[in-house]
């Protein structure tokens, strides 16, 4: 009968480790001890208490009535932590009779005997305990049986610690792997953000010569159309083709300005303003501009912050976008224009070339229309790239606002999907602390002029355009000194032996720049006042493409009716 019961035994202790080898929680070894104990013990009851510092969780029962499931003791005055604290097993026939038993702590339960074993005897960090209703010495089988699925229990403890380590290593991996994978793709798409940023900014030289040596040819042509119209009758039959090509110098002018502006070499002449004001003062226009299949909402932020920049540029951008929303949207729709503060963080500045961390001001303009693709998207700020069919605009629309707001310092960012719509965001830097739009001037009235008497000294080395300018001030009655060089302009300076009132200057000349020729006349001449001018700006005139303070500016082309008005101004 011994014999059977030993291999009954057996049979039940090597199932239950079994059990525990496949255990891979903490919750499945505690569910495996549970039956295993209680069956091995013969007990009416068994609890899994885990070590927890100075504290023994009873985590797990098994048990014909209830015990301590989820509650904490104190490891100094319970048996399971005496237990664990002298590392061996202890077998308590009457609880009643052993002074290291909280008696009050067992009255409810059913308890009258114990035995309990350590969880990994060297180090414990759990207990295993068996209970029984009656007085029951547990005998020596017994608590080797529990011992010995406590040492099992260990291991198994052991291995599931280990799982978990596994496990962490591998989700710490994966999340390796995916932060890789997330860093390789922000990495890769920067590295394209930069390629085209560089792919813009070689289009933009190029855009940028190509604009200055044909704002020359311009300025001559339609200097030149100007000049004869003012001599010719009113009912003379040239009037009209020299309209027609006074009107095409027109349109050629404002493709160059849009490639200075794509290419940031035009002139800037930025003022503290509300850009709210901007928007409401663009609400008619734009409106006319979308017709009336499309519906115009503004939404602007009060308490909006201002920013320091050129109004005309503002309008332009405005106008740009309005014009492709206007184009996205063939059977009409709903544009709807937006600014708030925000504040960019270093994050967005990462993951957007150009742009600056901290407060700006946002414009953003929403339309319902077809909306792009990635593919198109990735190429919206390109010169002369357009999606429209032929005849229907430049393709510089885009790329003009793109140029513009960089070269302030700003940034746009596009977020399209086909059939979804478009919108833009414009984020301008907020004018510095403290600064307040400008009040609005009342245009003064103009009065008749009287004939100037004037000497004006012209500096241009293209000889064509320097004729063009010297007749029509010498038509206006100023008394002009022409030079093609500044080393010829200088010896002209010195040999003259009357007032020169004004210096007119190409920016880039042969030999010296325009502005070094200034300084050395001025040296002679304190009074001369100086005038500059070019295709596009210069460093030595222009930095970063804002004018100086109480610098004379006048861009290319510029039609001689203007130009003397100008002079006009800067003489007075």
């Amino acid at each position: 009968m011994l014999a059977l019961d030993l291999q009954s035994d057996l049979a039940r202790l090597l199932a239950a480790v079994r059990d525990l080898s496949r255990a891979h929680t903490l919750e499945e070894v505690m569910e495996v001890v549970r039956h295993a104990a209680r069956e091995l013990a013969a007990a009416d009851g068994v609890t899994f208490v885990l070590r927890d510092g100075d504290q023994c969780y009873y985590a797990e029962e098994n048990a014909i009535g209830p015990l301590w499931k989820g509650k904490r003791f104190p490891a100094a005055s319970c048996i399971s932590g005496w237990a664990m604290l002298h590392r061996r097993e202890v077998a308590i026939p009457d609880i009643y009779e052993d002074p290291r038993i909280p008696a009050d702590a067992y009255r409810p339960t059913f308890v009258r005997s114990l035995a309990m074993v350590p969880v990994r005897r060297e180090d414990p960090i759990a207990a295993i305990g068996a209970y029984w209703a009656r007085e029951h010495e547990a005998t020596r089988r017994e608590l080797g049986l529990l011992q010995t699925l406590a040492d099992f229990t260990a291991l198994a403890l052991a291995n599931v610690e280990l799982l978990r380590g596994l496990e962490r290593r591998a989700e710490e991996s994966a999340r390796l792997y995916e932060q890789a994978r997330a860093d390789a793709a922000r990495r890769e798409r920067l590295e394209e953000e930069l390629r085209q940023a560089q792919k813009l900014e070689a289009i933009g030289r190029l855009a940028g010569g190509i604009a200055h040596d044909f704002n020359n040819l311009l300025m001559v042509i339609n200097g030149t159309t100007e000049l004869i119209g003012f001599g010719l009758p009113e009912d003379s039959p040239l009037r009209k083709p020299l309209r027609d090509v006074l009107d095409a110098g027109e349109r050629a002018a404002a493709l160059t300005r849009q490639l200075l502006a794509f290419s940031r070499r035009q002139i800037l002449q930025p003022v503290v303003l509300d850009l709210n004001g901007v928007v409401q003062r663009m609400d008619a226009l734009l409106r006319r501009i979308l017709g009336e299949d499309i519906r115009l909402a503004t939404c602007t932020a009060p308490g909006l912050d201002p920013v320091e920049f050129d109004p005309s540029q503002i309008e332009q951008i405005l106008l740009n976008l309005a014009i492709n929303a206007r184009d996205a949207m063939p059977r009409g729709g709903r544009l709807t224009i937006e600014t708030a503060n925000v504040a960019l963080d270093e994050e967005y500045a990462r993951q957007h070339p150009g742009a600056r961390a901290g407060p700006h001001v946002m414009l953003a303009m929403t339309d319902t229309g077809v909306g792009m693709d990635a593919a198109t998207r990735a190429r919206i700020f390109e010169p002369f790239f357009t999606t429209k069919e032929p005849g229907r605009g430049t393709g510089l629309g885009l790329a003009t606002v793109h140029g513009i707001v960089a070269q302030s310092g700003g940034n746009v960012w596009v977020y399209s999907e086909p059939g979804l719509g478009t919108t833009f965001k414009v984020y301008l830097p907020r004018a510095a602390a403290g600064a307040r739009p400008a009040p609005a001037r009342r245009p003064d009235r103009p009065e008749a002029a009287p004939r100037p008497r004037e000497t004006i000294l012209i500096v241009e080395d293209e000889a064509t355009l320097r004729g063009l300018i010297q007749r029509a001030l010498e038509q206006a009655g100023y008394t002009v000194l022409a030079a093609g060089d500044a080393a010829e302009a200088a010896e002209l300076g010195r040999r003259h032996a009357g007032e020169i009132h004004l210096l007119l200057t190409d920016v880039v000349l042969p030999g010296r720049s325009g502005r070094e020729l200034a300084e050395e006349l001025r040296a002679a001449r304190p009074d001369l006042r100086v005038v500059y001018m070019s295709g596009y700006t210069d460093e030595a005139i222009v930095r970063h493409g804002v004018l100086t303070p109480g610098t004379a500016f006048l861009s290319k082309p510029i039609m001689p009716s203007v130009l003397l008005e100008r002079l006009r101004e800067f003489l007075a």
